[in-house]
């Protein structure tokens, strides 16, 4: 009886089974126990079914690290585009550069992760980055700079912001987080206010 109970419920877990459930539960388990947790054997325990299912809904270790970083660019991108939705100038980019911190609280891991994916040469990755990016991008178009300006504008306030979120996942800055974040904001603003950012070399 027992026997065919468990052969049942690994039938209903097996059939529940989707791409997404696979992926949502890697990252889950990346929050909660870190990135190096994340194995097909961890996430098959946490979805209550053999390892050897998960090889219907993705390929490899590899495949779900790829998927787990797409996720993480779809759900930042779309937090993203709903805060520069209706706001333009200093209040877009403290919008922005807000919605990456509260990702960095939430998701310490998956912040993490998006910074790993920057140097991988899929295209699914590259076009997930170009769309997350846009919202910041158009941003700083509104404040009068020029597309070679733009693109070194959004990695350094890329650089300055994720790396903020990363070090504050970690425990850094304590009581005073909130004055260094709204200063690194604050520089940029000023600089973008003023006119004075600099130009590409010709």
């Amino acid at each position: 009886m027992a026997a065919t109970v468990g052969r049942m419920a690994a039938r209903t877990a097996s059939q529940s089974l989707t791409p997404e459930a696979v992926v949502t539960t890697a990252l889950d388990v990346a929050d909660h126990e870190g990135f190096a947790a994340v194995t097909l054997a961890s996430v098959a325990r946490r979805l209550g079914c053999h390892v050897t299912s998960l090889y219907t809904h993705v390929d490899s270790i590899d495949d779900l690290h790829t998927r787990m970083l797409l996720t993480a660019q779809s759900s930042l991108a779309r937090s993203l585009w709903e805060a520069a939705l209706g706001r333009s100038g200093p209040d877009a980019l403290y919008a922005l550069a807000g919605v990456y911190r509260e990702f960095g609280r939430a998701h310490p891991e998956q912040i993490r992760l998006l910074f790993a994916g920057a140097t991988t040469t899929d295209s699914r990755v590259a076009d997930g980055a170009s769309y997350m990016s846009e919202p910041v991008r158009a941003t700083l178009r509104g404040f009068g700079l020029d597309d070679e300006q733009v693109r070194h504008a959004h990695r350094a306030f890329s650089a300055a912001i994720r790396g903020f979120a990363v070090a504050e996942a970690q425990g850094a800055y304590a009581a005073d987080a909130d004055v260094t974040f709204d200063q690194i904001v604050d520089l940029f603003v000023q600089a973008l206010e003023s006119g004075s950012w600099p130009r590409c070399p010709a």
